[in-house]
């Protein structure tokens, strides 16, 4: 054999062993820990991302999915993202206003006319507002979707007037939630989710705000059987990766999170849509729920009761005005 083809062997060689430490440089783990039980179809959307990810690249990122609040809670995903102690989380405005502050401008009341009306905020300018916002914390947000129409759900009675709220214990949710509950004259108790149920159970609250998926999935309606629909707002969720794990991808890789995060995105609107027009419905029925839906006439007296919210938070969040404008041009 000429020193040649030994040479050209040789140059082959490392040229192969080279290759494979590039292609096990590239393989990836990550770590998707959720709040949602497997029976709140929220979380089959990040179910849905875990899976498209590893199918899309062929096994070579892997994805273990921690749901139901098994590793983190709900009031933890923030900051456990933005450390890197977990790859990916849910992202809910509402509970994370305090670490972004701007998320507020985004859950305010009655924003929104209805769900296409949403949309095309978002696309009209919300998704990069908001996703810059997340990125000067360290995280990279993937997706943009509704955490569903806030609705008031109590132990006893209706809440469709400002006096029906008075002095009420209500959990809130965080952001300009809460401060929508205390114009209304409500008392706001802050509770993680996983104490939600026995918080009712104790009395110490009355009701609670969230969407009709929650109420339903995580059983809460057999503590709180009166359902007061009010859309109060409709909160912003999203899938948060931490930023450095996402710079760590090659480009292929980023693309095919991305287009799995795409899917999942286009899941959780239709989703969402669907089970709040007729499924909630359906299913309070059969559980037995109290509900009533606010008239127009109602609606009009809430709004007019928590306008000062919106002075207030314009005063304090200049963004606010970028918002509206963008929820305008939407209209």
């Amino acid at each position: 054999m000429t020193r040649k083809l030994l040479a050209t062997l040789a140059a082959g060689a490392a040229a192969l062993i080279v290759a494979s430490g590039a292609a096990f440089a590239q393989s990836v783990s990550l770590t998707l820990a959720h709040q949602y039980p497997s029976t709140q179809p929220i979380g089959d959307g990040y179910n849905l991302w875990a899976k498209r990810v590893e199918e899309l690249s062929n096994g070579d990122i892997k994805v273990q999915v921690f749901p139901g609040s098994t590793l983190i809670g709900s009031d933890e995903s923030f900051n456990a993202v933005s450390t890197g102690s977990v790859s990916a989380s849910n992202m809910i405005g509402g509970f994370q206003a305090g670490d972004i502050p701007e998320l507020a401008s985004i859950t305010m009341p009655f924003l929104f006319d209805d769900y296409a009306h949403y949309k095309r905020a978002v696309d009209g300018g919300l998704r990069e507002l908001v996703a810059s916002w997340y990125e000067a914390k360290n995280i990279k947000l993937l997706s943009f979707f509704p955490k569903g129409n806030d609705q008031v759900f109590h132990k006893s009675k209706f809440l469709l007037t400002p006096e029906d709220f008075a002095g009420a214990q209500i959990r809130g949710v965080g952001g300009a939630s809460d401060d929508v509950l205390r114009a209304l004259g409500a008392n706001v108790v802050r509770l993680p989710t996983t104490e939600v149920t026995q918080g009712l159970q104790r009395g110490v609250v009355d009701g609670i705000v969230t969407n009709c998926v929650a109420h339903i999935g995580r059983s809460w309606y057999e503590q709180s059987p009166y359902a007061s629909i009010v859309s109060l707002k409709n909160d912003i969720e999203g899938l948060g990766l931490n930023l450095d794990a996402w710079n760590e991808l090659s480009e292929e890789q980023q693309k095919i999170v991305m287009d799995a995060a795409a899917e999942m995105e286009a899941f959780e609107w239709e989703m969402m849509e669907r089970v709040e027009s007729k499924e909630c419905f359906d299913n309070w029925a059969e559980k037995k729920v109290n509900v009533q839906v606010t008239t127009p006439e109602q609606k009009a007296v809430l709004k007019e009761k928590v306008a000062s919210v919106y002075d207030d938070y314009k005063a304090k969040l200049p963004i606010l005005e970028d918002v509206l404008k963008i929820v305008e041009a939407a209209r």
